[in-house]
């Protein structure tokens, strides 16, 4: 279990990261009113690594407190897969909100690793 510990908290800056590098691009191309190809991806790799972090969580995560704002994320993925199956546009409001929920919630589990540790210690 300490091995999927590990990994899970590999995925939480992975995750925070690709949150971090999406909202900037999105921010940049608000500024410059263009459109860039490589946000983007930012956004795909943001997205694609949200879903097995979320999956990590629900299943080593022990405590059901742990596991509430991921039971959260995975309403969240089930909902934004079913509004693209039915072929229902995102609202721009819903994806700023998607944005930030990602980027704060593995902040804050990053957080609350090194807060942990440094209790410890």
């Amino acid at each position: 279990m300490t091995a999927l510990r590990k990994i899970m908290g590999i995925m939480d800056i992975i995750v925070f990261a690709a949150a971090t590098a999406a909202i900037a691009g999105v921010f940049y191309e608000g500024m410059t009113l263009r459109w860039y190809g490589f946000v983007g991806i930012l956004v795909v790799c943001m997205d694609y690594s949200f879903l097995p972090a979320t999956v990590l969580h629900l299943i080593a995560d022990r405590s059901l407190k742990a596991r509430i704002p991921h039971l959260f994320s995975l309403v969240l993925i089930i909902a934004a897969i079913a509004m693209k199956l039915l072929g229902i546009p995102y609202p721009a409001l819903l994806l700023v909100f998607w944005y930030f929920y990602i980027w704060f919630l593995y902040g804050s589990l990053i957080v609350r690793r090194y807060v942990r540790r440094a209790d410890a210690a």
